[in-house]
């Protein structure tokens, strides 16, 4: 008994020091011990579009290229809260030295600092640091956590030789590897073009998320950030990556959001309703907002369902209209896992009607654009009388 011990506890160094190798590379430049998130910080995470030299063929990763991907985030141990407000690639903002372009340009221009200064004048928010992610950090980080679960909306067909992308996806929840995780997230060719590509982002943060909390995804941590460490670049302090750190640890609730506005020129920003937001999620003296049932009265809600669901969305639609809401039916191709109410921003008026018809509420730019709220019926949905549908 007494040798059995000392190698039960060899054996337990071993597995630890096999976890904890892929992080050797990380630890080396980032390397820091967890702690407190003292104030609120503010990163401008941009999703940098790959160049290329030759036809066909990739230049060698700067992350200088278009950031097709525009993130404002902020995390908040106050409200124990990370918001993240996506700014569509097609928003037209002033480039200072070069005039009026389409947002994603600004990288491409003068790299993260400008990228920071146009957003920063777009928003408002002072931004504290960047972080430039490529797109093999995708491919690579969804594979390292053993892929992740998504519920795919419709069929997804492209090819581009070029940008190496073969997307071929059915509707349905499935489990997705790297390579499929990509071609989800940059898929484009659809009725809302950038805008249905963001929520597709939301969507697949949301289930990130789930992902990494899992027993397996949090088993494979240090293997996910040691496959993605070369595919990152950013100026975050040591001291500013061991308080997210430490943030992290905390599970704080995610609260991701589209920028406000509608088809246009591009993307054009409603800017009275962005200030709301900003406000409201990035402001250092936002409130919470309080609403009743009565605030519900004449705001319009879209119901989301599959063609098996539509008993159950007609049915929810007469409890909407009792509630004075005008209700919109909305047919979806596939059966979101997860039925619940969701809402840009408006966390006050979600969470009256979550509580009035038994669904949890969600604030996600995943929300059906041009209305107040939207109902999604997912395959958990159950009647009054508490039989799923």
């Amino acid at each position: 008994m007494r040798r059995i011990i000392p190698l039960l506890i060899l054996l337990l160094l071993l597995g630890a020091a096999w976890w904890a190798y892929p992080l050797l590379q990380p630890l080396l430049r980032y390397g820091t011990l967890p702690r407190n998130l003292e104030r609120p910080l503010t990163v401008l995470l941009l999703g940098v579009a790959p160049e290329y030299k030759y036809y066909h063929q990739r230049a060698p990763e700067n992350f200088r290229g278009l950031s097709d991907v525009n993130l404002l985030v902020r995390f908040d141990p106050t409200t124990k809260r990370i918001a993240l407000l996506s700014i569509p690639r097609d928003v037209y903002v002033r480039i200072p030295g070069y005039g009026w372009y389409i947002i994603n340009h600004a990288n491409k221009f003068g790299g993260p600092e400008l990228a920071k200064q146009v957003v920063s004048n777009l928003t408002g928010v002072e931004i504290d640091a960047y972080l430039a992610v490529s797109v093999e950090a995708i491919r690579n980080g969804v594979d390292a956590l053993g892929g992740v679960t998504v519920c795919v909306e419709k069929p997804m067909k492209y090819k581009d030789t070029a940008a190496k992308l073969d997307i071929d996806l059915e509707p349905g929840c499935q489990h997705l590897s790297g390579a499929q995780a990509e071609g989800y997230l940059r898929f484009r060719h659809d009725a809302l073009g950038d805008i249905g590509r963001i929520q597709r982002q939301q969507n697949f943060f949301h289930a990130l998320k789930q992902q990494i909390l899992s027993p397996g995804g949090l088993l494979r941590i240090p293997q996910a950030i040691a496959s993605v460490e070369q595919n990152i670049r950013t100026d975050l302090t040591r001291e500013q990556i061991a308080s997210l750190l430490g943030f992290a640890l905390q599970q704080p609730q995610l609260v991701s959001l589209l920028m406000p506005g509608q088809f246009g020129q591009g993307w054009e920003v409603d800017r009275a309703q962005l200030k709301m937001l900003v406000e409201r999620y990035f402001s250092d003296t936002s409130t919470t907002a309080k609403a009743t049932l009565e605030d519900l009265r004449g705001r319009e809600a879209v119901v989301l369902y599959a063609a098996p669901q539509e008993a159950a969305a007609i049915e929810m639609r007469g409890r909407l209209r009792k509630l004075g809401l005008r209700v919109l039916l909305r047919e979806v191709e596939s059966v979101p896992l997860r039925s619940e109410v969701l809402a840009n921003g408006a966390s006050e008026l979600a969470e009256v009607l979550g509580a009035a018809i038994g669904l949890p509420p969600r604030i996600s730019g995943e929300a059906a654009l041009y209305a107040d709220l939207t109902v999604r019926i997912g395959a958990d949905f159950a009647n009054p009388n508490g039989q799923n549908q």
